[in-house]
């Protein structure tokens, strides 16, 4: 099973319950994503003008960089709209289960 499948596997509200109840400790970064892409960005891009001082050297490296970027940032959209469809309907699902037994 390759990564993005074991994400689809995990896409499931009693892991999702158990990762809330019982938690795997981690970083957090509370600053907003626009300030987060934006110091990434900034660093990515001193480092590149570092070694490619010349801005047409520095666009030619930079731009493959750019195109795998924006695949790698619509694939984890797509996986992420799909997780949130699953997991809607799980709840869906657990909610006509709950009122079917009342």
């Amino acid at each position: 099973m390759n990564y993005i499948d074991k994400i689809f596997a995990r896409a499931d509200m009693q892991q999702i319950r158990e990762f809330l109840l019982h938690g795997v400790e981690g970083s957090t970064d509370s600053r907003p994503y626009v300030k987060r892409i934006e110091n990434a960005h900034k660093a990515f891009s001193a480092r590149l003008h570092k070694d490619y001082p010349n801005e047409k050297d520095f666009e030619e490296i930079a731009q493959p960089i750019y195109d795998y970027v924006t695949v790698i940032e619509n694939v984890y959209m797509e996986i992420g709209l799909q997780v949130g469809a699953i997991l809607a309907a799980q709840t869906a699902q657990n909610l006509k289960t709950a009122f079917e037994g009342e």
